[in-house]
């Protein structure tokens, strides 16, 4: 009997035929999981594989994926060795055999075509290039509030948001393993592309995620302000660590940048509003710190969702 590590041989296309690895971090997603692979599932224009590593799942996702494996050539399941969404996606990665990665949530829908535009628009930066590609996503809710958004609104940028890095294996090397101990990976993501020098960013107007908000996230505002001020915190702490790991290969103005954002995380967990706005960091990161700094402003910030995100 195969153990509850058991990893599947992802050897059905080699690895020179396969343009991009695809890697979820599931946990207890049986509600959206399947719709969520069949809008990857469905993505034409080139080559890829779909690897869904399970983080423990207690309900019934792994038996749907299971139930799916068999009928799709390019999707493989593994258990998670380790615990966490970190470790999941360390695992998959460790996994993947694309010419790029990228990393995909287990109850979110990837627009049809989005995967092979995406490709496009880095597929011919040279391969010995650090390349991270950078896309748009929009929300999707039952919540009016936080229906229909797109991030970030400004054309022709980017999100640093996790399902928006698409990252060839120069890129992959340097920016993984994600730390097993942190919360999530996309914090630690956007901190590796905003200050590690070298990084070639390459930013399109391609919507590749709609991103599902509802109580199942690991974080968002549906929340009240105790439980996201918590949740936040503990994200947080990837400042101080990506710091402690990287400050070397950090230029003197990035090691500036990055000491600010800790002093300001400081000033927020302690509901400091006049050291938040007193902080050394840009105007975006200081109103976003600020919003969260005590449960008046994040009441009015959820309330005002709509106006103020996707800046």
């Amino acid at each position: 009997m195969q153990g509850a590590n058991y990893m599947p041989k992802l050897d059905r296309v080699a690895p020179a035929e396969l343009d991009v690895s695809v890697v979820l971090s599931v946990k207890n997603e049986e509600i959206f999981v399947k719709s969520a692979l069949e809008s990857i599932l469905a993505q034409t224009g080139l080559s890829f594989e779909v690897i869904v590593v399970d983080d423990g799942s207690t309900d019934a996702t792994h038996a749907i994926v299971s139930g799916m494996v068999d009928k799709h050539a390019n999707l493989h399941l593994a258990r998670n060795p380790g615990r966490g969404k970190c470790a999941a996606f360390n695992c998959g990665i460790r996994q993947s055999k694309g010419k790029f990665a990228c990393l995909f949530a287990g109850d979110d829908l990837m627009p049809q075509g989005s995967l092979a535009q995406r490709f496009a628009a880095v597929k011919d930066r040279p391969p010995q290039n650090q390349v991270v590609g950078l896309c748009r996503l929009i929300t999707m809710s039952e919540d009016k509030r936080f229906d229909g958004h797109l991030v970030p609104r400004k054309p022709g940028r980017g999100v640093l948001s996790g399902q928006s890095y698409l990252m060839n294996a120069a890129a992959v090397a340097r920016l993984f393993p994600v730390p097993e101990d942190l919360p999530n990976e996309d914090t630690w993501l956007e901190i590796a592309v905003t200050f590690l020098s070298g990084l070639d960013v390459v930013h399109s107007d391609v919507i590749g995620c709609a991103w599902r908000v509802h109580q199942g996230n690991s974080i968002n505002m549906l929340v009240g302000f105790d439980e996201f001020n918590k949740r936040y915190t503990t994200r947080m702490r990837a400042y101080a660590v990506f710091y402690d790991r990287h400050k070397d290969e950090l230029t003197a103005e990035g090691r500036v940048g990055l000491l600010g954002l800790i002093k300001c995380e400081e000033n927020r967990k302690a509901g400091n509003m006049i050291g938040v706005l007193a902080s050394p960091v840009g105007l975006v990161p200081k109103l976003r710190a600020l919003s969260f700094t005590n449960k008046r402003i994040y009441w009015i910030r959820a309330r005002l969702y709509g106006l103020l995100s996707g800046w």
